[in-house]
């Protein structure tokens, strides 16, 4: 047993020195040490299976990837995309703060997928995908084949780490050629074929284009003061962090680093597109905080991206929800970054009349982000002398209706509520995942309705039956009864999910649950004024005025009755119990196999004023055990936590 453990334990260290390009033997004693620990496996049946390195080589076909909720979201990063934006974002920082200087951990920004991994017990359980930023795909076999990703760890931890899987230069090109070989579609860059790999079904041939990975933070399981410090702490236990790591002490010393690592990204092994920076101290973090979308202490600073240059067709104007009408650019299609792009975005009629773009213009796109194209630059001198300005809409382009503009702000509005486009995208956004989530209704089914004027309001959904959807185009019976049955499903639906789905400006998901949540009734909400809004955390002067304004228009108070007519009855939703002895102010971890789904335990929990999270610390007060519950409920008992069933928790709550 010992030269089994002794063998695996080399061919970790190995797979380790040949990540960081340090290969220290032939590829030939590499494969012959993997096949002798295979033979020596195969006569054994010792307990060394989860520590073996060829469970990272294993070929096995997968079914379809579940989908699985993250504890703690999955954040996105606000771009940079000059060296001003830079020390604006940090002047951002320090002010609110009160500092005159801030520390820095300044990391490269790896082009790759985002990905979730949860350790129990210091072993790896759970791999899952960013997805949406709130739950995304479970592909822990496919992670499992990265050779440099430590399976177990020194130390039995429960920990999340997060990272970016990406394929290097070399794994890229190769397997380019093995597809060429064998007549497949070539892919256009390293993360496309990423992607494409963290995908794909049978891991012997996820382990065969040899994925690569760098941890870069940790959620949850390590206590350190900064964040460089769980960095380092993270190297120890063997995780791959990236070595072009470094702290600094200014923002000066990062933008240094920004300098350096610009013209020198080439040279690296893997592909890159920026600079990572994050506000060092961990408190700091928690003063500045997040958005919906971001955290405020972390930002991407965007490097310099190919450029292409084109011709500027024309302009198409889009009109979203709110009545915001953006321009599109369509220029002559052009390859940029491997993509052939025939239009680019210009946010507002501010930007084109910064650009003085007349149609015709000779203009130079850029990925914005490496997704986007946009226009950064206009070739004035190549201008023909005839060519026409592009200028603001004197009318709306899909109602022909009036459009206003005020004196400072950049964005022109179509005034007319009843403007086709603005109907059909708050229809769209009402029926959405993050709001009512009807998936039975897309954008296609929608357009149709409307052109038909079967639709006018989202009130209007509810009265769709089957025999009417069923003489729509590519519209069958049964279609048309599963968007009937799921239109009656929604119904039902969470005050907040309403709220969300109503649009109210000013108003996301946030907002949304911190209103059901102070409310608890949409008729509390109905009446609500401004000044008791601002008595709720979060809530200023703009989204408060924001609020009273929506529920005291006529309109969306007529809306309101004939939601409320045609039978939609969101459920109530019940303010935290700051007073409930059991589980007010308490940590807790949920695990094991319970008998209602985890969010409608946590939403209870939540509202009985406990704290949820996701892994068991000497902090956690209780823990709520189903059945086969595992490692958490084990290192509860280790610690002395007090552990509860569902009986007990339902007594508490006095369900």
């Amino acid at each position: 047993m010992s030269k089994i453990a002794d063998l695996a334990q080399k061919i970790h260290e190995l797979n380790h020195a040949y990540y960081y390009g340090e290969a220290t033997v032939p590829d030939e004693e590499y494969d012959a040490l993997v096949s002798q620990l295979r033979d020596l496996e195969a006569q054994s049946a010792g307990p060394f299976a989860d520590a073996s390195p060829l469970l990272q080589l294993v070929s096995s076909q997968q079914e379809a990837f579940p989908s699985r909720r993250h504890a703690t979201p999955m954040l996105s990063l606000g771009n940079l995309y000059s060296e001003q934006e830079l020390l604006e974002w940090d002047e951002s920082l320090r002010k609110p703060l009160g500092a005159s200087v801030l520390s820095y951990t300044c990391e490269l920004k790896i082009d790759g997928l985002a990905i979730s991994l949860l350790y129990e017990q210091g072993r790896l359980a759970t791999a899952v995908t960013r997805g949406d930023g709130t739950e995304g795909d479970e592909v822990t076999a496919n992670l499992r084949t990265i050779p440099e990703l430590p399976l177990v760890l020194p130390d039995p931890l429960d920990l999340e780490v997060r990272g970016e899987v990406f394929l290097g230069k070399d794994a890229f090109e190769k397997l380019n050629q093995r597809r060429a070989a064998q007549n497949e579609p070539l892919f256009r860059n390293p993360r496309n074929a990423a992607a494409g790999t963290l995908r794909t079904l049978d891991t012997s041939e996820v382990s065969r284009r040899r994925l690569g990975v760098f941890v870069y933070a940790c959620v949850s399981g390590i206590e350190a003061p900064r964040h460089s410090d769980a960095l380092d702490r993270l190297v120890e236990l063997g995780f791959p962090v990236n070595p072009e790591r470094r702290g600094t002490s200014s923002i000066s010393d990062a933008l240094e680093y920004c300098r350096k690592w610009g013209p020198r990204q080439s040279e690296l092994p893997y592909a890159v597109d920026g600079v990572v920076l994050k506000v060092d101290d961990y408190r700091t973090q928690r003063q500045l905080g997040v958005t919906a979308k971001s955290p405020r202490w972390a930002a991407a600073y965007k490097f310099s991206t190919e450029q292409a240059e084109s011709r500027l067709r024309g302009i198409e104007l889009g009109v979203g929800r709110t009545g915001v009408i953006t321009p599109i650019a369509l220029v002559e299609p052009v390859e940029l970054n491997g993509t052939m792009v025939g239009r680019a975005t210009l946010h507002n009629f501010e930007q084109v009349r910064s650009l003085g773009l007349h149609l015709g213009d000779l203009v130079t796109l850029e990925k914005g982000g490496e997704i986007i194209p946009k226009i950064v630059s206009v070739d004035a001198a190549a201008r023909h002398p005839s060519a026409l300005p592009i200028l603001p809409p004197e009318t709306c382009p899909a109602c022909d209706g009036p459009v206003s503009h005020e004196a400072g702000e950049v964005e022109w509005l179509c005034t007319n509520p009843d403007c086709p486009d603005q109907v059909c995208e708050r229809i769209l956004h009402f029926c959405s995942r993050r709001a009512l989530d009807v998936e039975t209704l897309g954008p296609a089914l929608v357009v149709q309705l409307l052109e038909r004027r079967l639709v006018k309001t989202p009130a209007d959904l509810f009265r769709l039956d089957v025999p009417t959807l069923s003489e729509l185009e590519r519209m069958g019976e049964k279609s048309a009864e599963n968007v009937v049955s799921g239109l009656e499903q929604a119904k039902h639906c969470r005050l907040a999910a309403l709220l969300h789905g109503l649009g109210i400006p000013n108003v996301g998901e946030k907002t949304a649950r911190l209103l059901a949540r102070r409310f608890g009734t949409l008729q509390s909400l109905r009446t609500v004024q401004a000044e008791p809004l601002l008595a709720i955390d979060e809530i200023g002067p703009v989204i408060a005025e924001s609020v009273a304004s929506f529920f005291a228009d006529p309109r969306q108070q007529a809306l309101l009755e004939d939601l409320l007519a045609v039978g939609v009855s969101p459920q109530e939703e019940v303010a935290p119990k700051a007073d409930n002895p059991h589980f007010s102010g308490k940590i807790v971890v949920l695990t094991g196999a319970l008998s209602e789904a985890r969010d409608v335990w946590k939403q209870r929990l939540e509202e009985a004023g406990a704290n949820i999270t996701s892994a068991v610390s000497k902090k956690t007060d209780l823990v709520l055990a189903g059945e086969n519950a595992g490692s958490k409920l084990e290192k509860a008992n280790r610690f002395g936590i007090r552990v509860i069933d569902e009986a007990t928790a339902q007594s508490w709550l006095n369900l």
